[in-house]
């Protein structure tokens, strides 16, 4: 094609348009970038001091006497008494710009803080709120805040006070942090914080991306589970969803919107969506069976998740419910981990066992153990810096997803074997219950309604040589293909049996069928009817008859297959020219609506006398829950003429 050689050798001008300008940002954003930075250096001189207090944001206060903070870096003050921190710096100035200044200062931490920033002894700015009603940023975000020029004039030294308190939290903080201020102009530094932004977005681009993934592999298997209706299926949807709303509430623009409250609301909502779709995917999938390991794994997650919410909302801040957090946290998660760790490790020796995941989620308990002794889960090779619990935690993510899904693919393509046997025996089964043969003296209709692909229900019609015609109904036990295999087996022997009285007919059934059942049974109704209009009945537990629109009277007897010396009693009546009889399955009055209404008997015997098409469409639009069969005879009276040979 001749698109391709111009394609390689040189871009469109509309496609060169577009690129072209994404570099001259991405250029622009650099510049900016390193401008802003440039202004940071040398660094300034970082002094802190623990406590509080409000003089210690006046310019003219003496703050020779505290530590100079080595390299600009702040210790945490997450676990002192009052938690408070004031941090001075001296910044110059640019004197060289024209336009409107501003200051942005950067690594206020990870631990979650309120703060305020204090510029020349005005209050400029701050997130959150302090004692005694505290609600702290997490994690702290630093706008960039204009400088007004009657604050702090081009060319002088501006005093940059922060003030800070760092709130308890499940695991205490001891990273520390290194604010740096940077001021230059307004618009300068927002461009830097958008380059800022997008490179962050970038870098983590790929694990938002896995994250997807993972959600449209969970979304697939939860559409599959409703289908399947397999536990573990629904189980690893959620735990597959999961990292993806992690990644969104850790976001910056998710965080920034809520508050400390509502993102520790949320992460333990997340964590307990995760932990109890953990333990009961590796319960399902594992195949545990021990019922109070069961209860004591989820009472484990149950404990250290709401310890701390419960002690946020009933008891207030104090260093001792801190520590009583933190200890019930830490002995938590290791009881936790004590016994899915040694449940992976019997997976693993397991004949046919989920190795792969059993291997993963193995691996993932041991950094988190190493973690909680105090050792590092990041490995560096060479410029690659790893986050090892990251990095597991997405081996069992993709381990499970791999396995479901190779699973559900297979579930499908027996799913879609049996469906293609399914209607190789309904095609065999409409084969067997075929349209009733022209009779003479006689009009039959009929009508069949499986409740599945096959049924349960049968009749047959079977003319004599006299004139007579032999009538069959019945219904199996159950419904699908077992019923539909008894079906096949019961037709086959009524097409052997030269018996014609109903009652031997029923006795030879019901001997044959005694034993081959597994406990199910077959109901069965036999009409024998002469041309002369006389009618012998027999019945083995089926729903009576009707005839002209009344019920036979007919005795009760068991149905066939119960017990091998069963007897069938007779009746006998009289059919005139006209009349009719009606015969049908419990399909129809059994019939259910939305409701749970019933058809019920007097509805059915209000219709007996409508053709079997109409009975059972009417059946069927009430709410169809079984097979239903209908089949009505009318006797004409006239005998139509033998067919020459």
């Amino acid at each position: 094609m001749p698109a391709f050689p111009r394609l390689r050798n040189r871009p469109p001008a509309r496609l060169r348009r577009p690129a072209l300008l994404c570099l001259c940002v991405s250029l622009l954003c650099v510049s900016l970038t390193a401008r802003a930075q440039s202004s940071t250096t040398p660094p300034p001189t970082v002094r802190y001091h623990l406590g509080d207090n409000p003089l210690w944001a006046a310019p003219s206060f003496d703050d020779s006497a505290w530590p100079i903070a080595p390299q600009g870096l702040v210790p945490s003050r997450s676990s002192d008494r009052d938690r408070f921190l004031w941090v001075r710096i001296r910044v110059p100035v640019p004197a060289s710009r024209n336009a409107p200044l501003a200051l942005h200062l950067t690594d206020l931490g990870v631990q979650p803080i309120a703060w305020q920033l204090f510029v020349n002894g005005q209050l400029l700015g701050g997130q959150g709120s302090f004692p005694p009603h505290p609600d702290p940023a997490a994690p702290p975000v630093s706008p960039v805040i204009d400088l007004p020029a009657s604050l702090a004039p081009p060319g002088s030294t501006a005093l940059l006070a922060l003030r800070e308190w760092y709130a308890p939290t499940f695991f205490e903080s001891r990273v520390p942090s290194r604010p740096t201020p940077v001021i230059d102009e307004a618009r300068v530094l927002r461009l830097s914080v958008r380059a800022s932004d997008a490179e962050t977005l970038v870098a983590n681009g790929p694990e938002y991306a896995l994250s997807a993934l993972l959600f449209l592999v969970g979304i697939a298997l939860l559409f599959f589970w409703r289908s399947a209706r397999a536990p573990e299926y629904l189980w690893a949807a959620i735990y597959l969803l999961s990292p993806l709303f992690t990644a969104i509430l850790s976001s910056a623009p998710v965080t920034a919107r809520l508050s400390y409250r509502q993102q520790t609301l949320g992460w333990a909502l997340v964590y307990s969506a995760g932990l109890l779709a953990e333990i009961e995917f590796m319960w399902n999938l594992f195949q545990l069976r021990t019922r109070w390991l069961h209860i004591l794994w989820h009472a484990i997650w149950i404990v250290f998740i709401a310890a701390p919410l419960l002690a946020e909302a009933f008891f207030p801040a104090s260093p001792a419910i801190d520590r009583l957090c933190q200890i019930v946290i830490v002995a938590g998660v290791a009881a936790f981990d004590a016994i899915l760790f040694p449940v992976c490790i019997r997976e693993m020796f397991r004949p046919r066992g989920n190795r792969a995941i059993a291997a993963a989620q193995s691996l993932l308990e041991v950094i988190i153990a190493l973690g909680i002794f105090g050792y590092s889960q990041h490995l560096a090779l060479g410029p690659l810096n790893l986050d090892l619990f990251q990095l597991t935690l997405t081996l069992v993510d993709l381990a499970v997803a791999a396995l479901l899904m190779r699973r559900a693919v297979r579930a499908w393509r027996q799913a879609n074997t049996l469906r293609v046997e399914f209607d190789s025996a309904r095609e065999v089964q409409q084969r067997l219950v075929t349209a009733p043969p022209a009779t003479s003296g006689f009009r039959i209709e009929t009508a069949y309604r499986p409740a599945t692909q096959v049924g349960g229900d049968f009749y047959r019609v079977l003319p004599g040589e006299s004139g007579d015609v032999l009538i069959v109904v019945g219904d199996v036990s159950g419904k699908g293909l077992p019923a539909a295999m008894t079906v096949s087996a019961i037709i086959g022997s009524l097409r052997t049996l030269p018996a014609r009285a109903p009652a031997a007919i029923l006795r030879e059934l019901n001997r044959s069928l005694t034993g081959n059942l597994h406990g199910g049974f077959v109901t069965c109704l036999c009409a024998h009817i002469e041309q002369n209009g006389t009618v012998t009945v027999a019945n083995a537990g089926h729903l009576a008859p009707y005839c002209n629109g009344d019920e036979i009277k007919l005795d009760p007897d068991l149905p066939l297959g119960l017990t091998p010396d069963a007897d069938y009693a007779e009746t006998t009546l009289h059919l005139a020219p006209n009349d009719t009889l009606t015969f049908l399955s419990d399909g129809v009055p059994e019939a259910r609506n939305a409701t749970g209404e019933l058809y019920g008997f007097d509805r059915t015997q209000k219709i007996s006398l409508q053709s079997a098409e109409s009975i059972a469409a009417a059946a069927q639009a009430h709410g169809q829950e079984d097979d239903i069969t209908v089949l009505t005879l009318a006797f004409t009276g006239v005998t139509l003429p033998a067919a020459p040979r």
